[in-house]
């Protein structure tokens, strides 16, 4: 009986899967915090969508966060033009998320839906918390959780099964702690919609949570290999290295120019004519008249780094 193969699944079927699953991601976690003041519930529900999520499309792809993707990049596991379309996908989902979201508030009789919509925050927005701690938070909760990621999803492990809980538990913990500070991010995608909608100051402090965010997430795929090392060789097209010079490419770097001496002024001295390419004095071939010895282009002359060369001209 011939073993069935699994085909690897398509760019669109890659894109379809990033797309619904943060879609939901983003619905459930700005739902409920416009709905709660309780940051053990938004948690919860934040940790368990992404859980679900990645549980349900992670046999395609369920990064469901730039952050993730970028740590996946830089760790060497996701080429960088993979993660172009995927972070692409991710933040349209998270907008298309925010606009369902705010249809749906619209069932109140007069809502008003500026700084209602479940978005991130800090200053005014969020009890006067400020802005580098907001930014610092959100770094290092962001860097943690995608190293949970990588490791939990890492191939090394002989069981992966339980990889999709132990992200959404991380994720659930960890967003306990932001909900009171930020409301939560972690994850760029989750903030950019609901502030559109949202509008006023949460848009001017949208920075922060896409910066902060990303930037852990390159920390956390810097600190991967060198903490857990690889799984194998880094996937074409990842990692922060540049890409190879071609041979051609560094000899014309590393090697200089060819000088075309034929065009230069011959160099004489007392009968004898410097020859640039054998590195030598000669004697002066007849009929070129003895210019002017330009100092700033004579050459060594014999008995000093050159060598004693026999026959050469008198040092003067």
């Amino acid at each position: 009986m011939s073993t069935p193969t699994t085909a690897l699944p398509s760019t669109g079927q890659r894109i379809a899967a990033e797309a619904i699953g943060t879609f939901l991601v983003v619905l459930v976690a700005a739902a409920t915090l416009v709905r709660t003041d309780d940051a053990l519930t938004a948690a919860l529900a934040y940790g368990l969508a992404y859980a679900v999520a990645i549980a349900a499309f992670g046999r395609v792809s369920a990064h469901l966060n730039p952050a993730a993707t970028v740590g996946s990049a830089v760790a060497g596991r996701t080429p960088w033009r993979d993660a172009g379309i995927l972070i692409g996908t991710q933040v349209l989902a998270g907008v298309l998320a925010a606009l369902v979201l705010f249809a749906l508030l619209h069932g109140y009789d007069g809502f008003d839906a500026e700084n209602s919509m479940g978005q991130n925050g800090f200053d005014d927005l969020r009890d006067g918390y400020a802005g580098w701690a907001a930014f610092l938070l959100e770094l290092v909760l962001t860097a943690l959780l995608v190293l949970v990621v990588l490791a939990v999803l890492d191939e090394r492990h002989q069981d992966r099964g339980p990889a999709p809980l132990w992200s959404g538990l991380a994720l659930a913990a960890l967003a306990a702690v932001a909900v009171p500070f930020t409301g939560a991010s972690l994850n760029p995608a989750r903030s950019i919609g609901p502030a559109l909608f949202a509008g006023g100051d949460a848009i001017l402090q949208l920075w922060v949570f896409i910066l902060a965010p990303l930037l852990g997430g390159l920390l956390a795929g810097l600190a991967y290999p060198l903490v857990l090392g690889r799984s194998g060789a880094a996937v074409p097209g990842s990692g922060l290295r540049l890409p190879a010079r071609s041979p051609k490419a560094a000899a014309a770097v590393d090697q200089p120019a060819a000088q075309d001496w034929s065009q230069q002024q011959p160099i004489i001295q007392d009968g004898w004519q410097w020859d640039p390419v054998a590195q030598e004095w000669k004697p002066a071939e007849q009929g070129w008249a003895t210019p002017q010895a330009d100092p700033t282009q004579q050459q060594p002359w014999p008995g000093t780094d050159q060598g004693d060369q026999p026959g050469g001209p008198t040092q003067r």
